[in-house]
């Protein structure tokens, strides 16, 4: 092999055993470039200046093209030449301290800083530049993941889900659980302060009637801001009717109205929560109201919602104000036998001393109750379940099924922080709020009310757990439209 270093006229000669020698010449002698050798045989009449954009685009024709028959060289080069193009690839990578590549080959390159940023880079600098590459690309996706900007369906599904249960099910599953606790609390209170039925019954009567109270305020406001339309009417007119029936059959219900003080205390107290929280961090969608979807949405949200109530009778009884009633493991007794009967049957249960007063024995009867947080946090996980699948099932639901539904797919709104306004707070606790405080209230009544009527009849519990079940996923199907058409105002003239 042959390499003539620049300025110089003798080659030297690198021995080849593989092959014929291959002589490699640089000469920087001649300051003429391509171009001028090429004019060099032109007449000089027909020679035409170069723009510098035709000169461009020459030298881009010239770059490729030695590309090609590098690309090409390559490829067809016997041992020695790959040799030497090895040789090469080695003293690049491992810098100037060895010179000396093979017995036959000996190259100096000076000034190997230029190579620093090329691909020939160190092994622990393209080991940090390829996990900085993996970093950027992580945190791509998962900013597309929260904002919901995936294109595919599958992540769409992922995206919606995954906003979904940060959202909304970490919301429910802790409001549950304290929900729970408050019902405990408050029936513990009740029960050792001994009072009559009628100040129970009064407790659920103010109450229940919260929900409707703040739909009637709604409906007004509506009308004196010339906001209402025919679907916000109807659907504030569906859940005062709703409301008005679980209310008369709490009524009716034997032992039903004052049992239920402690269940709708502690859904007001979890609705309005709900709502505080959406007020400052609201939830939405891109899916749009319309007769089809509230249908489907209703039904999917009734089966969910017997689902989770079925769950919660068989994976945690011990939970809330109905944890307080059953101890004793009796059925709830009715109102003329009282709290009398009931604490008899825990006197047989706890053996407490018989020889303390009736008041006495309640004291140690109630104070021996304990919390199961475990049954607690067990509803908290089965309602945020059925309101996650809820939001998104039903979500896709009324967007297919909307009139114009978008190109995108369903998609649920990123998480979102604000301020609210006065006008905004109005809408969430005159129309959201009172709504969705309605609707809690009316599943209260209707549990209650089912269970107290069919537990004096020779039906087994489980059934009448059922029963109560299948009733209250009916109330949720019937209040739907009032959930969906309430915010549907109109702008005002």
């Amino acid at each position: 092999m042959l390499i003539s270093s620049p300025g110089s006229p003798v080659a030297r000669s690198i021995p080849n055993e593989a092959g014929p020698d291959i002589a490699i010449t640089i000469d920087d002698r001649s300051p003429h470039t391509t171009i001028e050798m090429f004019n060099a045989h032109i007449p000089a009449d027909e020679i035409a200046p170069l723009s510098s954009e035709n000169l461009r685009f020459a030298l881009m024709g010239v770059e490729e093209a030695l590309h090609e028959i590098e690309t090409e060289q390559k490829g067809s080069a016997d041992n020695a030449t790959q040799k030497f193009i090895d040789a090469i690839t080695v003293q690049l990578d491992d810098g100037p301290d060895d010179p000396v590549l093979t017995d036959d080959i000996g190259l100096n390159i000076p000034n190997l800083a230029q190579f620093e940023s090329s691909s020939h880079s160190s092994d622990p600098d393209t080991f940090m530049r390829r996990g900085q590459i993996i970093l950027e690309y992580l945190g791509e996706q998962l900013g597309k993941l929260v904002n919901n900007e995936f294109e595919g369906d599958l992540g769409r599904w992922a995206s919606n889900l995954t906003i979904s249960s940060v959202r909304t099910g970490l919301v429910t599953a802790t409001l549950t659980v304290l929900r729970q606790l408050v019902g405990f609390a408050l029936e513990k209170t009740l029960q050792s302060n001994a009072p009559s039925p009628l100040t129970r019954s009064v407790i659920s009567t103010v109450v229940q009637s919260l929900g409707p109270l703040l739909n009637v305020l709604g409906a007004i406001r509506d009308e004196c801001n010339n906001t209402a339309s025919w679907e916000t009417r109807a659907a504030r007119l569906v859940t005062l009717v709703l409301s008005v029936l679980a209310f008369a059959a709490a009524a009716t219900v034997p032992t039903a109205l004052p049992a239920l003080a402690p269940f709708v205390s502690q859904m007001a107290f979890y609705t309005f929560a709900q709502d505080l929280v959406s007020l400052f961090c609201p939830t939405g969608d891109n899916a749009k109201a319309s007769p089809g979807g509230t249908a489907i949405a209703g039904l999917l949200n009734g089966m969910l919602q017997f689902l989770s109530f079925t769950g919660m009778n068989y994976t945690a009884p011990h939970s809330g104000p109905g944890y307080v009633m059953a101890q004793g493991n009796q059925p709830l007794p009715p109102e003329s036998e009282g709290l009398a009967f009931q604490l008899a049957n825990w006197c047989e249960k706890q053996k407490t001393d018989p020889n303390l007063p009736p008041e006495a024995q309640a004291e140690q009867i109630l104070n021996s109750l304990t919390l199961e947080l475990g049954h607690d946090i067990t509803r908290g996980g089965l309602n945020a379940s059925a309101d996650i699948l809820g939001q998104v099932l039903m979500g896709e639901a009324g967007h297919a099924l909307q009139e114009n539904p978008s190109e995108k797919g369903f998609r649920i709104n990123p998480i979102s922080f604000r301020i609210p306004t006065a006008e905004q707070a109005a809408n969430q606790l005159l129309s959201t709020n009172a709504i969705r405080t309605s609707v809690g209230q009316i599943i209260m009544g209707v549990v209650i009310s089912a269970s107290r009527y069919f537990s004096t009849l020779p039906i087994p519990k489980e059934v009448v757990d059922h029963i109560a079940n299948l009733l209250v996923a009916a109330v949720v199907f019937a209040a739907r439209p009032g959930t969906a058409y309430v915010n549907a105002r109109s702008t005002p003239a």
